[in-house]
């Protein structure tokens, strides 16, 4: 029998380092697949089985040892996953504590319920412990799938949380994981049954509160991802009449060209007809230069790029500036608004720092590029003296200094939120400001 009761605490503790190791792979997502198996998954979940099953066997209650377990699935983070070092320690504490919280509720309702210590209750081996133990994986497995529904980081997520409302409930959890711990302290007393029905009851209204807490959280989640919508929205409205207005000049240039086209075929065929080639050359490259400072032929599958860059880029033809632009098609996986708000402050700072050139030869070029979900966007243009050496934090040479490093730092923020790059450099009176995204 013991042999039974043994291999049935092993199978649960595999249970358990799974559960344990899945969340924050779930949560961070990983580094070399997004399959849990390529990640290593299954190594780390061994060994963290191995170590609470030795554990099982030195204490009943693991006190301070529960840390190696957060050591252990921060390691497992840390090697193996995405993300921010933050929401690897949250990753890795996480599933500790509801752990933890579960592991008292039902050890105190099995202690009440059969009428046993719970000292009993963990360490006898017979079918109370069994109907214990298998309640407490269960609840934990309903918690772990819900948390991670709640807490979904994906960008396309239909929650979305901010950084202080992390922090809120990160706290809220850690009261009640102290609270929970505390009354599991005070089950391992010889208390009388009276007493083990209080500490259930408070072990209930904490369950109870965290739940509560959970709903609350998912109503927050769509609030705030309505909140973005509507903002995209009328971003949307904002780009898309730009867009509109730039295709009606670009329309009645182009309806310009036809009717003129008559008198253009005159033109030329007087002056060829006459031998007057170089003539005719000329009148060719002035009406080049009139088509290709009022179109510019950028057009992706996003409206929100074809209409910034267009704009943007018309704005620099106005001021003299020479531009060129690569782009590619499509923006997978990129917020529209990110998208947005990269691009214009990129134009915008090279736009206005390549106005205020003295030479003749003012450029700017833009280059987006992309390669298996990474995209990078290059912006370049013209300088005649170092802007590094005299402004190496890119403070903004405006007026208003209330917005000082406003641009740069939009484009450093968003860089960051897709576990990507930024750079600022210079190259032979060529300010260069490059960004790398992650999609994936």
């Amino acid at each position: 029998m013991s042999v039974v009761f043994n291999l049935f605490e092993i199978a649960v503790n595999c249970f358990q380092g799974f559960l344990m190791v899945y969340f924050p792979f779930k949560f961070l997502g990983g580094k070399f697949s997004d399959r849990f198996i390529n990640n290593y998954g299954v190594m780390f979940s061994t060994i963290l089985a191995a170590i609470i099953t030795i554990f099982n066997y030195i204490t009943i209650f693991e006190n301070i040892l529960a840390f190696s377990y957060i050591l252990l699935l921060f390691a497992y983070s840390h090697l193996c996953l995405k993300g921010k070092i933050i929401y690897k320690v949250y990753a890795s504490i996480f599933p500790i504590l509801i752990s933890i919280v579960v592991s008292v509720f039902t050890s105190s309702l099995s202690s009440v319920l059969f009428d046993k210590p719970v000292s009993e209750i963990i360490v006898q081996q017979n079918w109370q412990r069994i109907v214990s133990v298998l309640i407490t994986q269960l609840i934990i497995f309903y918690l772990v799938i819900l948390s991670l529904k709640v807490f979904n980081r994906n960008k396309d997520s239909s929650y979305q949380l901010s950084r202080s409302e992390w922090l809120l409930i990160t706290f809220t959890l850690l009261l009640s994981i102290m609270l929970g711990t505390l009354l599991m302290f005070i089950s391992f007393e010889n208390i009388s049954g009276k007493g083990r029905v209080y500490v259930v009851l408070g072990i209930i209204c904490i369950l109870m509160i965290n739940i509560i807490d959970f709903y609350l959280v998912i109503d927050l989640g769509k609030k705030n991802v309505s909140k973005i919508m509507n903002e995209k929205l009328k971003m949307q409205i904002a780009y898309n009449e730009q867009y509109v207005k730039n295709a009606d000049t670009e329309y009645d240039l182009i309806q310009k060209l036809r009717h003129d086209s008559k008198a253009i075929y005159q033109v030329l065929g007087d002056l060829l007809s006459n031998g007057k080639i170089e003539k005719a050359n000329d009148y060719l490259n002035k009406l080049t230069d009139i088509v290709d400072d009022k179109i510019i032929f950028i057009n992706t599958d996003n409206s929100f790029v074809n209409s910034i860059i267009n704009a943007k880029l018309t704005i620099a033809k106005s001021f003299g500036i020479k531009t060129s632009c690569l782009c590619v098609k499509s923006f997978n996986g990129i917020d529209d608004i990110d998208l947005c708000r990269l691009l214009s402050n990129m134009l915008d700072n090279a736009i206005r720092a390549t106005s205020r050139v003295g030479e003749n030869d003012k450029r700017i070029s833009v280059s987006i590029s992309e390669d298996v979900g990474t995209y990078s966007f290059i912006v370049s243009n013209t300088i005649d003296k170092s802007v590094l050496e005299y402004n190496p934090e890119l403070k903004t040479t405006k007026n208003n200094s209330s917005e000082s490093g406003y641009g740069t730092g939009i484009i450093k923020d968003i860089a960051r939120k897709y576990n990507g790059e930024y750079d600022f450099y210079e190259k032979d009176k060529t300010f260069y400001c490059s960004v790398i995204l992650n999609s994936e």
